[in-house]
């Protein structure tokens, strides 16, 4: 008994033939295996899958396959870079996928967005420096604060206590511990030398007297340099009628080093810790307007999170109770840390092992 097919039965069936017969001659070791490839009318080759079913285009069911050796490939990438307004790799990847399937195609397209001289000279490559080694300063031992940097940020908007009255315009000041990176964060209203030197003595009445400060060449950091210097000088000059206490400060002169002019990158490291106060700052406020008591709360808020920072890869061993930060320099512990009891009364065989170690260290 004669048994008839339609021609898209037929069709059909003669693509299942030639897919399994494909896909049993395909070696085990080429990429192409895993696409499932089928042939169809024309003989091209395309992705096989199982969307045959699906309410879309032939091409999105079963892209043709391409290989990224063959030079159509690369014109193919070419052309889409182009189209696509010389779009970055994934979006070039993506368009592409939907109707053709490169074998190696991320790599092809990569090297097409890095080959490509308009891309290039809108976005250059720059030249990698060797970095060099870190300055005396930054590797000495010393208490906190001992050798500092200095830098402002801002302005920041007070606003008044008086109703409809205008804000006014306020600075940060950060100091950054070279040694333990420790943070420290004054509010000054405004950039003259006379307001500087007042911070400057709140910040040594609280951190104690530093050895050393360096800044960036700001005009308020000059102006204090110098009247630093002119009170140095007078009281070196000054024979047997100062006090032993006025000797004592003339020959321990705080000394100033600026950075080079127009140098930022020689002051990274209170570059850094500005960046940081900023990102709190702005993700806290914004841009809104907060009273004087309001912002050196908010100020003291984030030079605790500043300094409960780790200094060191954070230990996934479960018997590491803390990680070092710059707060175990200032206050023996992280300031975020929970206060513990007083076990030293407790004999050792009442206390947990946490308790034991807390007790010990």
């Amino acid at each position: 008994m004669a048994v008839t097919f339609d021609a898209q039965f037929s069709d059909q069936l003669f693509s299942r033939i030639v897919q399994h017969s494909l896909w049993e001659r395909l070696p085990s070791s080429t990429p192409l295996k895993w696409l499932k490839p089928k042939v169809d009318k024309e003989g091209i080759i395309r992705v096989g899958g199982r969307l045959g079913n699906a309410n879309v285009s032939e091409e999105v069911k079963h892209p043709i396959v391409l290989s990224s050796k063959h030079p159509l490939s690369a014109l193919l990438v070419m052309h889409y870079h182009q189209v696509l307004l010389y779009a970055g790799p994934q979006l070039m990847l993506a368009t592409i996928r939907q109707k053709y399937r490169i074998i190696g195609g991320r790599n092809l397209v990569r090297r097409t967005y890095h080959q490509c001289h308009k891309c290039f000279r809108i976005k250059p490559v720059l030249v990698q420096q060797s970095i060099a080694d870190l300055p005396t300063s930054r590797v000495t031992p010393s208490r906190p604060f001992a050798t500092c940097g200095i830098d402002y940020c801002g302005p920041v908007y007070i606003k008044s206590p008086v109703r409809n009255r205008a804000p006014t315009k306020a600075y940060i000041a950060i100091f950054v511990c070279f040694a333990t990176r420790a943070v420290h964060i004054e509010l000054v209203s405004d950039l003259s030398t006379p307001v500087f030197l007042a911070t400057l003595r709140r910040f040594v009445a609280r951190r104690g007297r530093m050895s050393e400060i360096h800044s960036d060449n700001g005009t308020a950091f000059k102006g204090a340099a110098n009247e630093l210097h002119r009170i140095y000088e007078m009281l070196k000059t000054n024979q047997a009628d100062r006090k032993q206490i006025q000797d004592w400060c003339a020959t321990n002169e705080v000394v100033w080093r600026f950075i080079p002019p127009r140098a930022p990158n020689f002051g990274g490291l209170w570059e850094a810790a500005v960046k940081s106060a900023k990102n709190h700052l702005l993700r806290e406020i914004g841009h809104a307007n907060i009273t004087y008591e309001d912002m050196c709360t908010l100020l003291t808020q984030i030079e605790m999170c500043l300094n409960s920072r780790p200094l060191v890869p954070i230990p996934t061993d479960p018997a590491d109770l803390e990680v070092l930060t710059p707060g175990h320099f200032l206050v023996g512990t992280s300031l975020q840390a929970i206060p513990d009891r007083n076990l030293c009364d407790i004999p050792d065989n009442r206390l947990t092992h946490f308790e034991l170690t807390q007790k010990r260290f």
